[in-house]
């Protein structure tokens, strides 16, 4: 029985809330509160999902990751929910030349694409549009981009996971509902979730999950995202770019 235990102690896969992997590699977001309740920032590798409406200021968030790592690979945008301009990825820090955008026409398509894109080792960062994920396919995307060197930031609108478990529950028995309804979505082998919700020129995140680190809510951040007369006038003053269309496949 000791022997047993032992064994189980010392598999790798077994996480204690003593021990912190201090050798794992971090991207900072620039913002020091956040940056501190992450441990020093998001993964450089592996799978983040974020839970936001769109617009307000998910993608600015992360643009430290984005564009200031990795800078000579891709960074790949598969179903964005508006069309990318160049001006405004200038203005966020990627070139136009760094930029692929892919259009699916189902759920699997761009999950397909996510995890192709991952695999090849020439994208720093997938960023990835889609409704809903399950814990293999989830999987398949953490090990892609773990292995490979890459990131994948995943978007999903703020209801869904609560949609995903009604869903689940009206398949299930009452003692598995009650089961389900104490798992939530941080049974998803994925690096790190978070939830965003945006007020006037702050943030507030809620981390539901991270590796290594526990889960903390209402860390409030400073972060203009409304476009103001000074980001207009920079757009139109730098809108260079006309020549330089963002490649794209669908």
């Amino acid at each position: 029985m000791n022997k047993s235990l032992s064994v189980l102690n010392n598999h790798p896969h077994i996480w204690r809330a003593r021990d912190q992997k201090q050798s794992e590699a971090k991207f900072s977001l620039g913002f020091p509160r956040l940056d501190k309740a992450l441990n020093g920032g998001v993964a450089s590798t592996g799978l983040v999902r974020i839970s936001s409406l769109t617009g307000v200021g998910e993608l600015s968030l992360f643009k430290r990751v984005i564009c200031q790592h990795r800078t000579h690979k891709l960074v790949v945008f598969i179903n964005p929910p508006g069309l990318l301009q160049s001006p405004w990825l200038e203005n966020l820090g990627l070139k136009a030349q760094q930029v692929l955008v892919v259009k699916t026409r189902s759920e699997q398509e761009s999950l397909w694409a996510a995890e192709q894109c991952l695999k090849s080792t020439a994208c720093h960062c997938v960023v990835l549009w889609s409704n809903a994920v399950n814990q293999k396919e989830a999987r398949r995307l953490q090990v892609a981009a773990t292995h490979n060197d890459a990131l994948c930031l995943l978007y999903t609108p703020p209801q869904q996971q609560a949609l995903q478990l009604s869903s689940q529950k009206a398949d299930l028995g009452s003692d598995s509902q009650a089961n389900l309804s104490n798992q939530s979505d941080s049974a998803l082998p994925i690096t790190l979730d978070i939830a965003l919700k945006g007020n006037p020129h702050v943030l507030a995140v809620n981390i539901r999950k991270q590796r290594h680190g526990w889960p903390k809510d209402n860390i409030v951040i400073s972060h203009r995202w409304t476009p103001d007369n000074q980001a207009i006038k920079w757009a139109m003053s730098h809108n260079t770019l006309s020549d330089q269309a963002l490649h794209s496949v669908s």
